[in-house]
């Protein structure tokens, strides 16, 4: 038993020595494919996401689900914000009640939705990722506001309405 000890405490101790040593991992990245066929890719930042495609715009990150009320009750004003912003702002909508990608874009024809839409589906990894970054329980639609530089400067979960999503979109593009 005390050899078996002694084993661990100086493998440990030997891989503590060369921790500093030892190259750093790469960043999280992820690539996210939307119902257009578009792809997003995404890597983490230390305060946030960056956006490859989307750089210098503010993000909304929204997941939100086919049959939740109020994440189809948004759907009319993120279009319109898309429309009144679409040099300022990039929605990026993660549908998180496993729809596939055939399925979201029959959804996204008939809503006549006008920003990326990703299926969940394919994307547990970044969905399982996003919770834990952000302490996402899994209520939708729940909304990540990243400023120009991907900074997070929010994080709402419910509802948001118009006035306060224009407020953000303000407070993002500063």
């Amino acid at each position: 038993m005390k050899k078996i000890l002694l084993s661990i405490l100086l493998t440990l101790g030997l891989t503590l020595a060369f921790a500093d040593v030892l190259p750093e991992t790469e960043a999280e990245t992820f690539t996210l494919i939307d119902t257009d066929g578009q792809k997003i890719n995404v890597s983490h930042t230390e305060k946030g996401l960056n956006f490859q495609e989307h750089q210098g715009k503010a993000i909304f990150l929204v997941l939100f689900g086919h049959m939740c009320p109020p994440c189809n009750a948004e759907i009319p004003e993120l279009i319109e914000l898309t429309e009144k912003y679409k040099d300022k702002l990039a929605i990026v909508a993660i549908e998180a009640q496993r729809y596939s990608m055939e399925n979201l874009r029959t959804f996204k024809t008939n809503k006549n939705i006008n920003y990326s839409l990703v299926p969940g589906k394919e994307n547990d990894d970044f969905i399982g990722y996003i919770a834990q970054r952000a302490g996402w329980s899994g209520q939708i639609p729940f909304l990540i506001a990243l400023d120009k530089s991907g900074e997070v400067q929010d994080m709402l979960p419910g509802f948001v309405s118009k006035e306060k999503l224009e407020e953000l979109i303000v407070k993002l593009t500063k």
